[in-house]
């Protein structure tokens, strides 16, 4: 901020400091000058702007800058539309422009108003539902966006939103979505699409293996478009090398009579690594099979010759004769296998990262028919990838050997056998021998966010996507070898820092952005002895396995072998796993929190709705209570928190009232728990112990139907009834559980302690649900204990209610039909009997869907 005023600019030259050839006087100008330019761009941009910004003593804050740089992006975004109207475009199209530049912006509840707005006009309403599309595309559920795009007949508007349109098609339909393409292209349509329309339509065609449809957007857009911004080029060019026929196609060179064995690499149709850290586990890997002096290599040539390298290079101490054998060398990727000609009886280790999702849609499990995989310091990034497919196959092949705790946990979850390995690259000193003395001085500085003093680096290097997979695993062994033997010590933020430098001896302080980190459960924080356990166990597996393979013994018996050899580690992940529990508050404290409250006694023929009233939405309660009242056809009582409505304005709505009363709970408090309307929530099954069920609603409730419908909505078994999330980051209860252990930040044991609980006894991952609109069983609830837990929750881990339910609950709820909580920030419908507005801008200020 002190650059952009000036000050900064001032501040060096006046000290004397660096810079110094300009004089005092002219940096006072220049800092003057920008000033008095950043005064009269704030002025004209919507809040308020500090009066003594003067280029000497006083910058922007950043809060101010910040505010002023949203509203410009806001201005120019919304500009877009006045210019291409003013190039005689037409309205749909024009529209379409500004809607992808409000999106880019950060805008998207604008578009959501604009395009609901629209929708109410007749002669606009197709152009509504394209930017309601557009809108939904980004947040939600393919089918959710879909449901917008499919009403939407207006060619014109279709071709102009095509980057949108047939991606989400294709996403949600599959290939039902092809006709829509086909007749498309036969229409000559394609060819007015944006580059980045046929890119973005391309890779959701590929994912569904479309490829055909590929081919047909792709070649001719690289043929006969001159202008062709050249990153789109890169990427069509690209996409065409993994269609068959491609380079990644081409056979593997083999040798007749040789088992095949797969040297991991990191090339996918989406995007190639670029971080130094995965080819460094790959190197790991190598060292595995260099230890055997009678093994020998063929096949990839450049493959052969680096084994032929890295082989001189061995500890002595971990050198075997081994087996007399040979292994033809394949190159496998390991996020896109699926796309190689891969021969067949490959095997491999799969260690690393699983999966990086392809174009951000699919993930490449099960792998290719013809691998056979040895799981090992796998981590699994996505719980999403665990299809019923993959779950399946990494039973099939497991017991599987994660890098980390957290993804031991996720895969128990999912009911596939795994256990601790830790990570691979705690090996990799196999290839770098301790010198006669060592020489090692100075400091290395791997992507350090403390200070940038000294020799420092960067993991993550663009320019080797554009080498050779022998160039840059010889690139990874340079990089180790600075830790084996030139630095004494590493500061880093990267795992695959931290690990291998240790591995080979150098002092590493690893200080990562978030210790709570998914991939750190159990490497993090570990003494000598701990990382020696981990090395270790890793060279004791695979020196069992990998002579097997070597030899060419059976499948099964590989197999089974694996099954014995990592038996012991199972039984520890048992126990492991099972030590930790759930912080639960004390039934003694749960009685006395509503020891003094007279409970509400259910009435015959009377629904009992309780209305939670967050921040700033007292003002809601009358229009949402009068709504519900409209619609009634039943008695009904509705219950406001302590202090959520003065006396007086209660009076003055049940006043108005004509089948129903309001209310008031008493106050209740929790220890350690200061959100008292979170431990209303939390506490109504006690609050309402003799009552069957319970209907919750917002504040923020625009209700256009009958309540009682909902109350007698059939829960079954189920604790709650309501609605899956249809949110696009809320797809997964198992992804979501994660994402609250990373906000224990520091500390890295209690987030490990939470996933381990929280994860323990499922059996499959969930929808997590949206209990803001719900039908509560308080009976069912209370039995499971679900009020302690969930108030244990709210008192020990950085969770709020909801996302505390969705750990206590998990997936035993009923589901609600979508229309009784249709949330317009993320959806919308035709007949909605329950808008929810909480946490969203109102339509211009106003709670309505009129559609």
């Amino acid at each position: 901020m002190e650059r952009a005023s000036g000050t900064k600019y001032v501040r060096e030259r006046a000290a004397g400091g660096k810079g110094r050839k300009k004089s005092v006087t002219e940096a006072q100008k220049n800092a003057a000058a920008t000033a008095r330019a950043y005064r009269k761009l704030a002025v004209g941009l919507r809040g308020g702007s500090a009066e003594d910004i003067d280029g000497w003593n006083v910058a922007p804050s950043p809060q101010e800058a910040a505010s002023k740089e949203r509203q410009l992006a806001r201005l120019k975004a919304h500009s877009k539309l006045s210019e291409s109207l003013a190039r005689g475009e037409s309205f749909g199209p024009s529209a379409v422009e500004a809607a992808r530049a409000l999106i880019a912006a950060g805008f998207q509840s604008e578009l959501v108003s604009i395009g609901l707005n629209l929708c109410t006009q007749p002669s606009q309403v197709q152009v509504g539902r394209a930017l309601l599309g557009m809108a939904y595309q980004r947040s939600s559920e393919p089918a959710v966006a879909w449901s917008e795009f499919a009403q939407v007949d207006d060619r014109d508007l279709i071709i102009a939103a095509a980057e949108e349109y047939y991606p989400t098609a294709l996403d949600s339909q599959g290939r039902e979505a092809l006709p829509l393409l086909e007749r498309s292209n036969e229409a000559g349509e394609t060819q007015r699409w944006s580059a980045k329309a046929v890119l973005r339509t391309a890779e959701s065609a590929f994912c569904i293996d479309a490829f055909d449809h590929v081919r047909t957007l792709v070649e001719p857009r690289l043929s006969e478009d001159d202008d062709l911004d050249e990153a789109v080029r890169y990427e069509l060019t690209r996409m065409l090398d993994w269609l068959p026929g491609g380079k990644h196609l081409e056979p593997f060179p083999t040798t007749a009579g040789k088992r095949n064995f797969g040297v991991l690499s990191y090339d996918q149709p989406g995007v190639r690594s670029r971080n130094v850290g995965d080819y460094i586990q790959t190197i790991a890997s190598i060292g595995h099979l260099l230890r055997y002096e009678n093994l020998n290599f063929t096949g990839d040539e450049g493959l052969a010759e680096l084994f032929a390298k890295f082989r001189k290079s061995v500890k002595d101490e971990r050198k075997y004769a081994g087996p007399e054998a040979e292994l033809n060398l394949v190159e496998v990727y390991r996020d896109g296998n699926v796309y190689q000609e891969i021969p067949e009886d490959t095997w491999y280790i799969a260690f690393g990262w699983y999966m990086h999702d392809i174009f951000g849609k699919s993930f490449n499990i099960p792998f290719h028919p013809n691998l056979r995989p040895i799981l090992l310091s796998v981590f699994v990034r996505y719980p999403e990838m665990l299809t019923p497919e993959a779950i399946a196959y990494l039973k099939k092949y497991g017991p599987v050997g994660c890098r980390d705790w957290q993804s031991v946990a996720v895969l128990r979850a999912v009911g596939v056998p795994s256990f601790f390995s830790g990570c691979l690259t705690t090996t990799v000193d196999t290839l770098f021998p301790a010198p006669p003395a060592d020489h090692r001085a100075g400091t290395l500085r791997v992507d350090w966010m403390k200070d940038n003093k000294g020799p420092k680096k960067k993991q993550t290097v663009t320019a080797i996507r554009d080498k050779s997979f022998p160039e840059n695993l010889e690139l990874a062994r340079n990089w180790v070898a600075d830790y084996a033997y030139k630095y004494k010590q590493v500061l880093t933020s990267r795992l695959h820092a931290n690990l291998p430098a240790r591995s080979v001896g150098a002092d590493v302080e690893f200080e990562p952005k978030n210790k709570s980190d998914s991939r750190f459960g159990g490497l993090i924080g570990i003494n000598e002895v701990e990382f020696d356990a981990i090395r270790n166990g890793i060279l004791d597996k695979l020196s069992v396995l990998l002579p097997l393979i070597a030899t060419g013994a059976p499948e099964d018996e590989i197999y089974e072998k694996w099954v014995e050899i990592t038996a012991d580690d199972m039984d520890v992940a048992d126990e492991y796993l099972a030590s930790a529990q759930l912080p639960k508050a004390d039934s003694a404290a749960v009685a006395n929190a509503v020891e003094t409250v007279e409970n509400p006694v259910p009435e015959k023929d009377v629904i009992d709705i309780v209305m939670t009233v967050d921040k700033g939405e007292q003002a809601l309660v009358a229009s949402a209570v009068k709504a519900i009242d409209a619609h009634a056809s039943t008695r009904y009582r509705v219950w406001l928190p302590a202090d959520a409505v003065d006396t007086p304005k209660v009076e003055d709505i049940e006043s108005h009232l004509s089948n129903g009363t309001i209310r008031v709970l008493p106050p209740v408090t929790f220890p350690a728990v200061t959100n008292t309307n979170e431990v209303v929530q939390a506490l109504l099954p006690e609050l309402f112990a003799d009552h069957e069920r319970l209907v919750v609603l917002p504040a923020a409730a625009e209700v256009s139907a009958d309540v009682s419908e909902l109350a007698a909505v059939d829960l079954g078994e189920a604790f709650i009834a309501a609605k899956h999330d249809v949110r696009k980051y809320r797809a997964s209860g198992l992804t979501l559980m994660r994402r609250t252990a990373s906000a224990f930040g520091d500390d890295h044991v209690g987030a490990l302690k939470y996933v381990f609980a929280s994860h323990f006894g499922m059996s499959e991952d969930f929808a997590p649900f949206d209990p803001q609109v719900a039908v509560l069983n308080p009976s069912a609830l209370r039995g499971a204990g679900i009020v302690e837990q969930t108030l244990g929750l709210l008192s020990e881990v950085p969770i709020g209610y909801v996302d505390a339910l969705q750990t206590t609950v998990r997936g035993r709820y009923a589901e609600l039909d979508s229309e009784w909580n249709i949330r317009a920030q993320w959806e919308t419908s035709e007949n909605p009997k329950i808008v929810n507005w909480r946490g969203q801008a109102h339509h211009y200020g106003q709670m309505t869907l009129s559609r």
